[in-house]
This record gives C-alpha cells, structure tokens and sequence, in this order.
C-alpha cells in the first residue's frame, strides 16, 4: 500500500546494468524521452488547445535530463506539436540535440520576454533532473525564473530543477512543476516537495520490480548502514486520466471503520479528547467535530468547554475533569488547552494513562517547557504521537537537543530522541517512528487548502478517533495516522469546492467534509 522512495544514488546504481545492456545508444534514454512525451500529449490534450496554439518549449540542460527533454521534444514534433529549445547553458546532450532538430525543431538563441512566452502551452523542465546539486546558477536559473513566469504549464523531468531529489529541499529558485515524470521508482522529493505537482511513474526499462532486485543485491537498505527508507503515499490524486503505462503515486491506507456485527458505541474505539479553553473554545469543538465525523465510536471530551460542544455535538459525553471522562481506548490532548501550571497537570495526568495519547498544540509547547514531561514521553509503554507544524517542531527539536538537518533526517531523530512518534504536519506531512530509525512515511497531501486556522484541531480529532479504533481492533498505527492525514486532505479539498472552482475552506467546513472524504478514500 506504501510506496517505496529511492535516493539518486540508488536509482544510478540501479540504472547501470540496464544502460550498460543496450543494445542501441540511448536505448534507455529514449523510453524514459517516449513517457515525458506521453505525459507531455496528455497535459495538451487537457488544455483543449488548436494545434497551432499547443506550442511546447523544452528547456534543456547539458546532462542527460536534458537529453530525456530533446527526444520528447522530438517526438512531440514528428507527432505534429510545434516544439521549440532553449539551451540555457549553451550545450546539450549530442545525439538528442540532433534528433531534435532532425524532426524539424526550432532552437531558440534567447528566452522570449515573459508575456511574448504566454504563447506557449506546455514548457518541459528538464534542466537539471537528479543530477542536479545546490543553487540553479546562470542559465539555468534564469530560465527556471522565466518557466515560473510564463503562464504555460509545466512539466518536469524526474524532479523540478532546483529541488534536491533526496531532500525535496527547493532552493531559493526552482521550478514549480504542475506535473512531474519519473522513472522506474519514486524519488524521496516526489513524497517530500510540493513543487513536483501532480507525481507520474513510468516503468521504462526499469521497471519496480527490476529496481527492488538490483538495489536488493548491492544497498544495505533498510539495514543499520543504510540509507532510511522513505514510503510514500498521496492523499488527493489527479484527477485527469494519464496513458496507462503512467501511474500516478497511490492513495494513503486508511482504517476500515466500518463496525462489524458485534460493535457497538464502545468497542470501535472511544476517544477521549482535553481540548480548548475560555479564551479557546472553539479548539475544543473543532477538535471533536474532527472525532464525532471520523468513526463511528463514542467521543468523550473533558474540559471547562463541555456545555458549548454538547450544544455543537449532543452525542458527545461530556465532562469538565479528565477524572470524570470515563474509559477511553486513546486520549487527545492540547487544541487550545492551555500552557499553565493547570494544564501541565492535566497532561502529565494524560500521559500517565495506560492508552494511545496524542498530543498538539498547546500540549507541544507544554512538552518543549516542561523536561519533566518530555520524560514522561520517552518512559511510555503505550504510543504518543505528537503532531507539529514545521514552527512547533522546531521548538521541540531545540529542546530535545536534536541538530538541525533536512526535513525527514530531523523528523525521524526527534522521533528517536524524544521515544514516541512524530507526525510532522504540513502540505507534505512526515511520519517517524522511535522504534524504527531506518523507516519513514510521508503523505503528499496534493492540497494546501488545509492551510487554515484550526485545521491542525479538526485533525488532532481525526487522528485520536483512529488511534482510538487501532487500540480497539489491534490494527496497524501507520494506516491509522496516514490514512487520516489522508482523510483530512481529502476533506479539505471537498470543503474548497463550488459550482465556480476552489476558494477558502475554513476549519469548520473541513470538518463537515469528513464523512464523505472517508468514504472517498476508503472506496477509491
């Protein structure tokens, strides 16, 4: 159900065997040009264009990315497409060059001014690809600002220039694709950069199962010497149709949360939830509309809040203790909750608790104040999962004394460090586990609408409401957290929907959304 991610090094080593078995030059190199030029024919195809409007432009680097970009170039020609080049260093790989221009291609001395360059419908990426390594400089850089500019769709080659395949780190400048076309497997930024836009596999000579078989004879991977492992998943797929032999990055697992025969109110997992305050009340409602719309178990909320969610939820049980909350199967904690000496005793009570605890908010600052209670994390029996934005976690991370480092090293150390697990949040949310150094799960959301105040509350509610359900049935913890980052960027992007295209989803709407985004994903 996770889809496996690779670094350069992994895909080069793989790529050897196969590039030296050809039997023609360029063999591979032209399978991988044939996949960019089907994606390519889609995306024109999609824009409903007359021919003499659906012109192409290929920005070609000097390394074999750009090589893959002139026989795609070439083929679009011979299939009718006008396609031009743009040679931004100067120079370009020989045999592709002359292929190019062989089918009647254009090269063009100088990049046309951003609005004369609105005359382009699709612009190909293929400037650096994974050989790509720090800032675009020169050329390059110039014409990744000029791809930006102009108003033509963007296809990427392998990854978008300027943005570290093994990272998904984007620098300063950096193409920001619409769709990106890969090769044989995923490479870590498909999962990890926003910038790669919608995510295509083509297996081109180097098919999955081929990749597994060499890098399972020459890597340590998952080994104490390897490199982590990364498995990825994508929330919202593209919703167009790509040639079959173009396989767009798999939906996150997710619970079943169906109750069988014999469930009833309390045995699919009851959460209980200590969210909100007086200056934050609607934390506390937000929270459990996330758990109320997730399963269909019980939800239990302790807190000074309980009359204003009873009158949002009256199906909620409601208290103003923890002590009086009742048995729950896993606990939320932190949505608005508080960072007083009150507060730190009701998590410290919390964690105490012999279930699943998962902890946001208010409570991750508790966490990064508070020593004591980072140990009561780390002495744990039970799961804790803490979920923080890029900005809690950087916080965290000083106080754990965990090093600053790319996005999924640092996630998988503070998991480590602090002895539980990290959901770290964001439009590419990074999951790591303390138990398992060499593994990590990221979830493309393909959304940013979730990117609104109280979103990470309906979310906390979700994510209790599946571990809650894991605890009960003795189900599997990563299809419980990704399967609702899943949900949640699901519901977001039902909640952004009108008759007349996206505008804002608050909060509150996304929460309406879950149901039927639950449903969507789990029968996709």
């Amino acid at each position: 159900m996770f889809a496996p991610t690779f670094t350069a090094d992994q895909i080069r080593r793989a790529e050897q065997p196969l590039l030296a078995a050809q039997e023609a030059d360029d063999e591979l190199m032209q399978s991988a040009a044939h996949a960019v030029a089907e994606a390519a024919r889609a995306m024109l195809d999609d824009a409903a264009l007359p021919d003499d409007a659906a012109r192409v432009l290929v920005l070609a680097g000097p390394g074999g990315n750009g090589g893959d970009g002139l026989y795609a170039g070439a083929e679009l020609l011979l299939a009718g497409r006008r396609t031009d080049a743009f040679l931004p260093a100067g120079k370009a790989h020989e045999r592709a060059l002359r292929a190019f221009e062989a089918a009647g291609g254009a090269v063009l001395d100088a990049l046309p001014e951003p609005a004369a360059g609105q005359g382009y419908a699709l612009v190909i990426d293929a400037l650096t690809g994974i050989g790509g390594s720090g800032a675009l400089r020169g050329g390059l850089r110039t014409a990744a600002e000029w791809a930006n500019a102009s108003r033509a769709a963007v296809l990427a080659v392998d990854v978008p220039s300027g943005v570290d395949a093994d990272t998904g780190a984007a620098g300063e400048v950096h193409v920001e694709a619409d769709t990106t076309v890969t090769f044989g497997g995923w490479r870590r930024a498909h999962a990890l950069s926003p910038a790669c836009g919608a995510q295509l596999l083509a297996d081109v000579g180097l098919p999955a199962r081929r990749l597994h078989e060499t890098l399972g004879d020459e890597l340590a991977e998952w080994a104490a010497d390897g490199p982590p492992l990364l498995l990825a998943n994508r929330a919202v797929t593209p919703e167009r149709t790509w040639p079959e032999d173009l396989y767009p990055m798999r939906q996150a697992p997710v619970l079943d949360i169906a109750p069988g025969p014999d469930d009833d109110k309390y045995s699919g997992g009851v959460v209980g939830i200590r969210a909100g305050s007086d200056g934050y009340p609607g934390a506390a409602v937000l929270s459990v509309a996330g758990a109320v719309n997730a399963t269909p178990a019980m939800v239990r909320y302790a807190g000074p809040q309980a009359a204003e969610v009873v009158r949002a939820h009256p199906e909620v049980v409601a208290t103003q203790t923890l002590e009086d909350a009742g048995r729950v199967q896993a606990w939320v904690f932190g949505p608005g909750a508080g960072t007083d000496k009150g507060a730190a005793d009701e998590l410290r009570w919390v964690l105490e608790q012999d279930v699943p605890v998962l902890v946001d908010a208010d409570g991750l600052t508790l966490l990064t104040t508070h020593p004591d209670l980072r140990e009561l994390v780390r002495g744990r029996a039970q799961a804790t999962v803490l979920t923080p934005h890029d900005g809690e976690f950087a916080r965290l991370r000083e106080a754990a004394g965990v090093g600053e480092s790319d996005r999924m090293g640092e996630t998988i150390a503070l998991a480590g460090a602090l002895g539980c697990t990290v959901v770290r949040k964001g439009r590419a949310t990074v999951i790591a586990h303390e138990d398992d150094p060499h593994t990590a799960y990221a979830v493309d959301a393909g959304n940013s609408w979730a990117a609104t105040p109280g979103s990470g509350d309906v979310l906390s509610g979700i994510m209790g409401a599946h571990l809650a359900l894991m605890e009960a049935k003795s189900l599997g913890e990563e299809a419980a957290l990704a399967g609702a980052v899943a949900v949640h960027a699901v519901a977001a992007k039902l909640a952004a929907a009108t008759p007349y295209g996206d505008a804002a989803a608050p909060a509150g709407r996304i929460a309406a959304f879950i149901r039927p985004a639950t449903a969507l994903v789990s029968h996709a």
